[in-house]
């Protein structure tokens, strides 16, 4: 085994050797408690004390394996993953509840091009990339803390912090290497009078993602590197990968209002959310391509119906995004210290065009699931559901004038079972079937002779506009295993999808993990 190995392996026995449980963790229990506490799927981590205050966890360690023709040209055609994931709910002292997760996940992307950053789609338009394919390793980590005090006098308090780091490296020439570092401070209250709930809490995001400098181990005097400022508008040159930087610095401020009833046998929680980034853009010596900004709007809705042994969730999910780049045309000067001597380096901007490039994105999701429970052990057996999904982007350069529009509606059933055995002993099968229908894909540019347009624009549409049919199937089980007299709800689960297209193309995926309750 080599020393990774070794090292994730003990981060998935940590949990065994640091926490003993009198009461043993099942995913039964495990899937109840991600039901009914609804708190933890918001931006509040205040109301993380207003739900049922269970001890509990969960590692795991996951290889997954994705391949196939509907793809992206800048997201590759196969993937290779691990994943190492852990986090706790767990009661602190007599006035604290708290909850922590940390991620790792490695992988390798396989024929990627024309993308040297984390965000390729939909998103700011001032990035780089090469034209030629390779391999592309991605390395995160993903630490996230949530505090929240229990009620004093009608009131909950709570702080969250969330902090990611990242490393996107192309193993091919010219060899970039992209650094993320990314954090969030949430501070946040609740009030709770009778059944009603009011929550309060505002944000602080940055973002730093950045390229410091691209290598190349052999000389090809013909090896292009491009920039871009929206859609098929994109500047090769031959040798600009040489002394080439580029840095996005997002700022930004948001904030959460929640508002929640609750009875014996029905909770619901709805929030709206507002946040508002903006980002720039840095080369060498300060050069500023443009500034882009963000305005994201949210709606969530969280509704639980007990009847019986039967529980009833209703969830509406939806999410607003409008984008804007401004573009900025510098040139470069040049000053001396007529005392010093000493010459400095500055851009000055002559022209700024604002709102040259404009995205705007928007996700409607709806799932409802009713759920086979044991109200006095709360534990689930079984459950079957039903999602649609609507979605629009769009993309748009105004002068000159381009577009691309894609919009699709996607229904999923699904459904799992658990086949219970002596000793804490069960079989979890979990499927679900899907239908992705295009309702649009359309693209509209001023230049579709631009190598940026025929090599990833273009080809892309094949994706955006096939409608597919896919499944998936997962199987679970777990056994109760002692480690140094502490005992704990191993697992092992496997899984696999597949979609296929009208366009001729289709995708797969592959799945096992190991991991425990705790």
């Amino acid at each position: 085994m080599t020393h990774r190995g070794k090292f994730l392996f003990g981060l998935l026995l940590l949990p065994v050797c640091l926490q003993a449980q009198s009461e043993l963790q099942t995913k039964q229990k495990y899937e109840y408690q991600d039901a009914v506490q609804l708190w933890r799927s918001t931006l509040n981590p205040a109301g993380l004390s207003l739900d049922t205050l269970v001890n509990r966890g969960i590692s795991y360690l996951s290889l997954t394996r994705q391949e196939g023709t509907h793809s992206l040209v800048q997201d590759g055609d196969a993937s290779n993953a691990l994943v190492f994931k852990s986090e706790r709910y767990q009661q602190i002292g007599k006035y604290l509840y708290g909850y922590g997760s940390f991620t790792f996940d490695m992988g390798r992307q396989f024929e990627r091009s024309w993308s040297d950053v984390m965000r390729s789609h939909h998103s700011n338009p001032y990035f780089s990339g090469s034209s030629i394919k390779g391999k592309y390793d991605v390395q995160n980590f993903d630490l996230s803390a949530s505090l929240a005090t229990r009620p004093m006098h009608s009131f909950t308090y709570g702080f969250r912090l969330d902090y990611k780091v990242g490393d996107l490296s192309r193993l091919k020439d010219p060899r970039s290497r992209t650094n993320l570092a990314d954090y969030r401070v949430t501070p946040a209250v609740t009030y709770s009078w009778q059944q009603h709930t009011i929550g309060l809490s505002g944000h602080y995001r940055r973002r730093k993602e950045k390229i410091p400098n691209i290598i190349t181990v052999q000389t090809d005097p013909n090896m292009q590197y491009y920039t871009y400022t929206g859609m098929e508008n994109a500047k090769g040159s031959i040798g600009g990968y040489s002394a080439f930087e580029r840095q996005f610095t997002n700022h930004e401020l948001g904030a959460e209002l929640a508002y929640s009833y609750q009875t014996e046998r029905f909770h619901s929680l709805t929030t709206l959310t507002y946040s508002k980034g903006n980002e720039s853009v840095y080369g060498d010596t300060k050069y500023e391509p443009g500034k882009y900004a963000t305005s994201n709007y949210g709606l969530l809705s969280q509704n639980r119906y007990t009847v019986g042994d039967k529980l009833h969730s209703l969830d509406v999910n939806v999410s607003y995004e409008q984008g804007d780049a401004d573009e900025y045309r510098q040139e470069k000067v040049t000053e001396k210290d007529p005392v010093t001597g000493i010459e400095s380096t500055r851009w000055n901007t002559l022209i700024t065009y604002n709102k040259r490039y404009q995205v705007t994105l928007l996700n409607a999701d709806v799932h409802y699931r009713l759920m086979w429970t044991n109200p006095q052990l709360r534990t689930s057996k079984a459950y079957v559901g039903l999602r649609g999904i609507l979605n629009s982007a769009e993309n748009k350069y105004t002068l000159p004038v381009s577009s691309f529009k894609s919009d699709y509606a996607r229904t999923e059933v699904e459904g799992g079972y658990a086949f219970l055995f002596k000793g804490s002993r069960s079989l979890w099968v979990e499927a679900a079937a899907s239908y992705h229908a295009s309702l649009s894909a359309d693209l509209n540019l001023t230049d579709p002779s631009t190598e940026y347009a025929q090599s990833v624009l273009l080809p892309d549409m094949n994706y955006y506009g096939a409608s597919h049919f896919g499944g998936r199937l997962q199987l679970q089980y777990q056994m109760p295993v002692t480690i140094k007299k502490t005992t704990a709800i191993w697992f092992a689960k496997i899984g696999a999808s597949y979609l296929k297209t009208n366009k001729h193309t289709d995708a797969t995926m592959y799945s096992l993990a190991i991991g425990l309750y705790h």
